[in-house]
């Protein structure tokens, strides 16, 4: 579809307009409001939540301010897929006000025009101006929080427009009750709810397709780690507690994905990670493949996954990798890991956030193959505490609609 850049004028004139003319029939319609569909966890489940709607008979669109041609995750045939694109340009912070007025206007008249019933925002900067979009409309919102926000800060304004702006919305949706706790504080809303991630599984196929058997000896042992986000997923403390293990572990390579190159965050990028592998005398034991299509051939080829988060909201890497019986190391970083691995069951928690401290973890579970035998053995039961019905049901609940 394709809007017109309304402004501030036309932003007021909307809002003073009649509500939004709901359907009349039984068939809920709803909006899910996302940033982008690039590679990463948030995207990942609004894709899958917009199959799991269209699977109810719920009418479903996925809006994004990105080019669907970008997109990584692909969108189920029966759902829409629309884009707001605002072309206002500039850098300054007037600037910047203006485009979020122009996303505002535009977000407000494409949910009339489509006459949701429903709408739900991942992200802070998409839920605040979601909720702003509908006031007044009669449709239920729901901003979901995909990340510990004490950890990752959205910028000094839109954390005041959470606290102001997210009461407005119908409930607030996050994964783990540490999350829900600082929202409601934070917040002081009492309409928080918790809904971890499902296990997916088997996951789907998407290109790009590489084969693991391309980058990895059949002879050799994989440590597998998951991430895009290199300073969150912590890969520089990972390469550093593979440097202290790696002398006596020759027969042992370290795999991380996603990583692309040029892919930076906090000044961690590809060439920091490799100069400190070169540094380390192990460059030739890293393996970075860059983004990959068939993630779960990548875990089954795995011996071991290490999740060596700083901080998380709920790793769908870690749960993927427990589904696909693998053995499992995670830092017991502030939320996610602890409410995922039964520690010493199936898989293990690493207390102290240190590369010393992952390494000793780690040369313990490369040593002893019927510990990994045996951890492997009770991960995938995570895929039935994570089952998608369950999950499903309890969106159904927050979004108040009926399953069938």
């Amino acid at each position: 579809m394709a809007y017109r850049n309304w402004g501030l004028v036309a932003f007021l004139i909307e809002m003073v307009e009649e509500k939004c003319p709901m359907s009349d029939g039984a068939k809920a319609k709803v909006c899910i409001i996302i940033g982008s569909l690039r590679a990463g966890g948030a995207e990942r489940v609004a894709v899958w939540l917009a199959d799991e709607l269209d699977k109810l008979g719920c009418e479903v669109a996925v809006v994004t301010y990105s080019d669907p041609i970008n997109d990584f995750y692909r969108v189920p045939d029966a759902v829409q897929r629309d884009r707001i694109n605002v072309s206002r340009k500039g850098s300054s912070l007037f600037h910047k006000l203006l485009r979020n007025l122009d996303r505002i206007t535009m977000l407000r008249r494409y949910i009339k025009q489509s006459r949701a019933s429903h709408v739900i925002a991942f992200m802070p900067h998409e839920s605040v101006l979601a909720t702003v979009s509908c006031f007044g409309l009669g449709v239920r919102v729901v901003v979901s929080e995909r990340n510990a926000p004490w950890h990752r800060s959205p910028g000094k304004v839109w954390e005041r427009l959470r606290r102001l702006v997210y009461r407005f919305s119908a409930a607030q949706v996050v994964q783990t009750d540490k999350i829900a706790q600082w929202l409601r504080k934070e917040v002081r809303s009492s309409e928080v709810f918790v809904i971890p991630n499902a296990v997916q599984w088997p996951l789907v196929v998407a290109d790009p397709v590489i084969d693991p058997s391309s980058y990895l000896q059949p002879e050799r042992k994989i440590l597998l780690a998951v991430g895009s986000k290199p300073f969150q997923k912590g890969l520089d403390l990972l390469v550093d507690a593979f440097s202290i293990v790696a002398n006596d572990h020759k027969e042992w390579d370290l795999v991380i994905l996603p990583f692309r190159a040029g892919n930076s965050e906090r000044h961690l990028t590809t060439e920091g990670i490799l100069q400190s592998a070169e540094s380390a005398g192990i460059r030739d034991r890293i393996v970075l493949p860059g983004f990959v299509g068939n993630i779960q051939s990548w875990y089954e080829a795995a011996d071991i996954f290490v999740l060596s988060s700083r901080f998380e909201g709920f790793p769908n890497s870690l749960i993927e990798a427990m589904a696909a019986g693998k053995a499992c190391v995670a830092y017991a970083c502030d939320t996610g890991p602890e409410e995922i691995i039964r520690d010493g069951i199936d898989g293990l928690l690493v207390r102290e956030l240190t590369p010393e401290a992952l390494a000793c973890t780690l040369s313990r579970v490369m040593d002893d193959p019927a510990l990994r035998e045996r951890l492997a053995r009770e991960a995938p039961h995570v895929a039935e505490r994570y089952a998608p019905n369950s999950i499903m049901t309890k969106w159904c609940e927050v979004l108040a609609l009926e399953e069938e």
